[in-house]
């Protein structure tokens, strides 16, 4: 029976460890390397769940500039430079219908809009009488009250006028719509529309 010797043994222990110390070195740098790239991955990760994050911020943000844009449009007008009276009798002027019995619009001189003395503001007054379903009465109010410029109503009356007996009996009342059988009402709407910002503006960079 034989029996390996000390120097043998030796051999072949320094032998395992030459080996293990070899693949030692070899394999250290792939376990470096896998480790930095691991350390990365969890960096770049973390870096995208910051631009989600930024990015739902900058969504919610621009939902609400939308939102404060649209609030301000629905109470915000401008100050045109000229009065534009065509633009005033297209707007509030309605079409003819069995709804509309007559519409009167008039448009007088322009007046101070403010009370300051030294104010460039002008105001168009414009009255506007009509006999029509209160329905286009509204409809007036609501143009004037919507319209992009600055529309100010200053009086509104609106009248159901007294129905004669003598001409009640019959066919109808001339109070109400032939066609129709709604009653008309009579309306007198007192309103000015302001103009003349720009000019105020210019005049207040002066110095």
């Amino acid at each position: 029976m034989m029996r390996a010797s000390n120097t043998s043994l030796t051999c072949f222990g320094l032998s395992v460890v030459a080996l293990a110390a070899c693949s030692g070195f070899m394999l250290w740098p792939a376990v470096a390397a896998s480790d930095s790239r691991t350390a990365e991955c969890g960096r770049l990760l973390a870096r995208a769940a910051q631009h989600d994050v930024i990015a739902l911020e900058r969504d919610r943000v621009r939902g609400d500039l939308a939102d404060a844009r649209a609030s301000a449009s629905r109470v915000l007008r401008t100050i045109p430079r000229d009065a534009d009276q065509a633009h005033l009798m297209r707007m509030l002027a309605v079409g003819t219908g069995p709804d509309v019995g007559t519409q009167t619009i008039v448009a007088g001189v322009s007046l101070p809009a403010t009370p300051a003395a030294n104010s460039a503001f002008r105001a168009i007054p414009v009255t506007v009488e009509m006999k029509a379903t209160f329905a286009r009465v509204m409809e007036v109010l609501a143009r004037a009250e919507c319209d992009k410029r600055l529309v100010r109503p200053i009086h509104i009356a609106i009248t159901r006028p007294a129905v004669d007996p003598s001409t009640a009996r019959g066919a109808g009342s001339s109070n109400a719509s032939p066609d129709t059988g709604v009653p008309l009402v009579e309306a007198r709407i007192e309103l000015d529309a302001v103009f003349g910002g720009a000019v105020a503006a210019a005049g207040e960079e002066q110095p």
